[in-house]
């Protein structure tokens, strides 16, 4: 992921919630460790961003059951000097065991990385705090550990990130038509608007909020007319761009739906009219969570969500690299299916272009002869797929080497 851990905005979404740690004397000796530590902690962690200190408490309860694990494998009498081998290890088990315990379609990726930044940072604050006490060579070992980590050395090619003036890249995201949407939307919300029992908006303010997305829709009991000009739904959700908007922002904590109405985070003004970089992180951070809710949040009733959503990454993760991808290689996977099987490879395929032309539409994607990120967007990818876990999930480790997609990769995608 190649980020500092100071920087990660782990306060905002459901990254922020982690799986309980074992219940046990380790665990208790853990919590009781870093309770001590915590004020200084804090102090250390607290660049002055808004929200800093109490990222800094969330990381501190990141921290806490890896610690536990470690303490609990070496039999360690303290947490200021760890051996190395066993804290990779206690970072290891606790990422697994976090992954394995989240809901399907969660955010996995996201989730794992927050723990192993956690860890970063806390080994960063004994070192530049005079805190560490074990011998100049094991710190050493343990940073070399998180820094391999975070330059993307597992064996595949890591995202270059570019690197774009704070104004200049505030001006792109303000120009996408996601962004126009999500503000239109927000100023829409305003101080508050009613909800249903489930959350959604009343059928009498879906035409508004549609309108905020650019979609012509109306909210209904009635049966739809076939003929008439003006989509007519039961549900929000049934208007898939709001209902993708609306659950990027939920996730990105810029609304929160309580019983009877949704209602703005205190701090959502950043996102309308912050400065450069508040504003800046609000929009990278809204992108990052409308991709993952865009094309990671998978029906477990419709297996074949996966491979469109392994598609969908192999050629967003491609296309954010130097060595663009050929449309054409993509619109030939299903040639490289069985004849039996080459009709649904071909469905599967159209669905996937499908859904890479609405976030293009969107200005998360450029399609020609090639797809493309935009520079500004590469981040947003990167931060959203660019994780072994996932990959791995999602049956990708091998076929994202490449600096292009290659038309057999992607058919026998189709085919898993």
């Amino acid at each position: 992921m190649g980020k500092n851990s100071k920087n990660r905005r782990q306060d905002k979404g459901s990254a922020g919630k982690r799986r309980p740690g074992p219940v046990s004397l380790s665990s208790y000796r853990a919590a009781r460790a870093l309770d001590a530590l915590a004020p200084a902690y804090v102090q250390w962690f607290d660049d002055g961003a808004p929200g800093a200190g109490a990222a800094a408490l969330q990381y501190l309860k990141l921290i806490e059951p890896t610690v536990s694990r470690y303490l609990e494998a070496t039999a360690a009498a303290d947490v200021t000097n760890l051996d190395p081998a066993g804290l990779a290890n206690a970072v290891a088990e606790e990422v697994t065991a976090t992954v394995s315990a989240q809901a399907p379609g969660t955010v996995e990726a996201e989730q794992a990385a927050l723990i192993v930044d956690s860890v970063h940072s806390y080994l960063e604050f004994l070192s530049e705090t005079g805190r560490w006490t074990g011998t100049a060579e094991q710190l050493a070992e343990a940073l070399d550990f998180f820094d391999s980590l975070a330059d993307g050395d597992t064996g595949q090619e890591s995202i270059e990130i570019p690197d774009i003036p704070e104004e200049q890249a505030l001006e792109a995201f303000a120009e996408l038509p996601l962004i126009r949407k999500a503000t239109a939307l927000l100023r829409w919300i305003g101080d508050g608007k009613p909800v249903t029992g489930t959350g959604a908006l009343r059928l009498r303010d879906i035409e508004e909020a549609a309108a905020c997305v650019g979609v012509q829709a109306k909210g209904s009991t009635k049966k739809a007319d076939p003929a008439g000009d003006v989509l007519t739904v039961r549900s929000m959700y049934e208007v898939p761009l709001l209902a993708e908007i609306w659950a990027a922002l939920e996730a990105a904590e810029l609304i929160e739906i309580k019983p009877t109405k949704v209602v703005p985070f205190e701090d959502s003004g950043q996102f309308l009219s912050g400065g450069v970089g508040e504003q800046l992180d609000e929009f990278i951070l809204f992108t990052s969570c409308f991709l993952n809710q865009t094309v990671l949040r998978l029906d477990p009733e419709e297996p074949w969500e996966q491979t469109i959503a392994a598609l969908q990454v192999s050629v967003l993760l491609a296309a954010a690299r130097p060595e663009a991808p050929l449309v054409e290689r993509v619109l030939a996977a299903p040639d490289q299916a069985p004849e039996e099987e080459k009709a649904a490879a071909e469905v599967l395929t159209k669905v996937a272009m499908g859904r890479l032309e609405e976030l293009a539409e969107l200005g998360l994607l450029t399609i020609d002869t090639h797809f493309r990120v935009p520079p500004v967007l590469i981040r947003c990818v990167a931060d959203t797929f660019d994780y072994p876990p996932l990959l791995a999930e999602l049956g990708l480790e091998e076929s994202v080497d490449d600096d292009e997609v290659d038309a057999a990769d992607l058919g026998s995608l189709v085919l898993s």
